[in-house]
């Protein structure tokens, strides 16, 4: 997950938080965000933050707005272990930890500047914390407090999505088992105590000082985003691929998580404990939550992928991994490695087309040299397969061991070198940034477009925004220049060229579908042959 995060910012998520936490950094503004110089709320604080404090530690970089995301992915992999240990052991928990180290979705989703997975982190604290606290007769009221600070953080990171998720599993377990685990209205009381220490200084705050916050973020972020769904409007099933193609290639293992779950076997009944009963109640919660909103979008359900995982690696710890009990889900995973093996080369092969394709498109870098490496992997990995396809050691740990390896290493390549090389395919400022190279001084006008985190790639000289509104001061300065290099989403193409058909010529620069020059027509290039570049302001 660490390796290689200098890689361009994402259009549109990472570039606009990035630029959020910039302008707190310039403004010295840590009460309302902005975006543009325009107040933002549509979200609370807390990534900002981070991100404003990584950027004063660690300088302004890619690398450093991603790491408070990073450092939350690999807390939530250690809470996994730790905390879950206490509910299903501690080799279910660790065959739990490693499962979700192998799930391509939270990985990648771990190395974008994105809420969501520090979401994850603290939803997955509060939860677990909060059951440790009151699974046994004697309350733990460290653990209880303990929950309630992760809830309030949760709170303070995406609003009060983070308490609709953590407090409904606390209520409906001691609901089902009807035992000491069942939350009185004083845990309730001592639950809020954090909350309004943590959070409440910063709601009051914002509110204070920007009077439309309560309708704003409350009415028409939170309430009708989920009620009407905004523009991200799915159907209810939409999740089940999603949860698929998220937690791949963990989930090959989900067919024989389900029947391991809801199996009427005795056998298998024996197998479940209420605390595993928790975490699957956890889990399916936060999945029907997100089902039923009408805004749905693939990162909302990362908050359930550790809960499901330790749901997988104690399925793992009660079959495979233990010799004496043998059933149904312990043979139909026999050749589980062999299978997963050929799966994983296919899936590598796909990348590697994508890979072939992108350098076809004229992306530079050493791809030959690293994609024939890989290629030549996914060679011996299918020889070595099919040669021991028919040997019994085939279902011992050590194989299971070499088809984690084999995963870990696809998902290294995906994430620290195929997912790079796709950013930069997509960045507007990575193909900017090549062509100043080649035409030093030449001015960047972002007509329509934003800026966002454009400071990261490229000099504040020579970069001008104007908006659509202002389209006669765009036309006036591109007139008064020679040839300018113009940044706009390719509907405004036409009415753009008429505005400057005058003086200018507008056509594509051919590397990215949003970037154009304005190249002067050429009785009008002897005229502005001359004009200084410090003209630009």
């Amino acid at each position: 997950m660490l390796p290689n995060l200098s890689y361009p910012l994402m259009d549109p998520d990472e570039t606009r938080y990035a630029q959020i936490a910039l302008e707190m950094v310039q403004s010295r503004d840590w009460i309302t965000p902005t975006l543009q110089g325009d107040a933002y709320l549509d979200k609370p604080p807390l990534m900002y933050w981070l991100t404003a404090a990584s950027f004063n530690l660690w300088g302004q970089s890619e690398t450093a707005a991603r790491l408070p995301s990073v450092i939350a992915a690999l807390t939530t992999v250690m809470l996994t272990f730790v905390l879950g240990r206490r509910l299903v052991g501690s080799r279910a928990a660790w065959l739990g930890s490693c499962a979700l180290i192998l799930c391509g979705g939270f990985v990648l989703a771990g190395r974008f500047l994105i809420l969501d997975s520090m979401l994850s982190l603290f939803v997955l604290t509060c939860l677990l914390t909060g059951y440790i606290a009151v699974r046994e007769s004697n309350h733990r009221w460290a653990w209880w407090i303990a929950s309630g600070v992760a809830c309030a953080l949760g709170v303070l990171t995406k609003g009060p999505v983070a308490l609709v998720l953590c407090a409904p599993p606390l209520v409906m377990s001691g609901w089902l088992r009807n035992d000491q685990t069942r939350v009185r209205l004083f845990h309730w009381a001592a639950f809020a105590v954090p909350m309004a220490l943590v959070c409440v200084p910063w709601y009051v705050a914002v509110w204070k000082l920007n009077s439309n916050f309560g309708d704003y973020f409350f009415l028409e972020h939170n309430l009708k985003r989920f009620t009407e769904g905004s523009n991200h409007e799915q159907p209810f099933w939409f999740y089940l691929p999603v949860l698929f193609a998220g937690m791949f290639p963990a989930s090959l293992l989900l067919p024989s998580l389900a029947v391991f779950l809801v199996s009427r076997s005795d056998r298998k009944r024996l197998l479940r404990s209420q605390d595993l009963g928790f975490v699957f109640c956890s889990s399916v919660w936060i999945l029907f939550f997100f089902s039923i909103a009408r805004c749905k979008l693939p990162t909302y359900i990362l908050p359930a992928i550790p809960l499901i995982c330790l749901l997988l690696g104690s399925m793992l710890h009660h079959t495979v991994f233990n010799s004496k009990l043998q059933n149904r889900i312990t043979e139909f995973l026999k050749p589980f490695p062999k299978r997963s093996n050929l799966i994983l080369v296919v899936a590598c092969l796909i990348i590697l087309g994508v890979d072939f394709w992108l350098t076809n498109q004229g992306l530079s870098g050493r791809v030959s040299g690293v994609s024939m490496a890989v290629l030549l992997v996914c060679i011996v990995v299918v020889l070595t397969t099919v040669a021991r396809w028919k040997r019994s050691d085939c279902e011992t740990h050590r194989s299971w061991a070499m088809t984690a390896l084999i995963a870990v290493a696809l998902l290294a390549f995906s994430a620290s070198w195929f997912l790079p090389r796709l950013a930069t395919r997509l960045s507007v400022y990575a193909h900017t940034e090549k062509i100043i190279e080649q035409s030093p001084g030449t001015p960047i006008v972002f007509y329509g477009e934003r800026p966002h985190a454009a400071s990261l790639r490229m000099s504040s000289d020579g970069v001008v925004y104007f908006p659509l509104e202002r389209d006669a001061d765009f036309a006036y300065f591109v007139k008064s220049h020679g040839q300018v290099l113009v940044i706009m989403h390719r509907s405004q193409v036409a009415e753009t060229s008429c505005m400057i058909q005058a003086t200018h010529q507008l056509s594509s620069t051919g590397t990215h579908r949003h970037l154009f020059w304005a190249k002067p027509l050429p009785y009008v290039a002897k005229q502005t042959a001359g004009t200084d570049s410090a003209e630009i302001r």
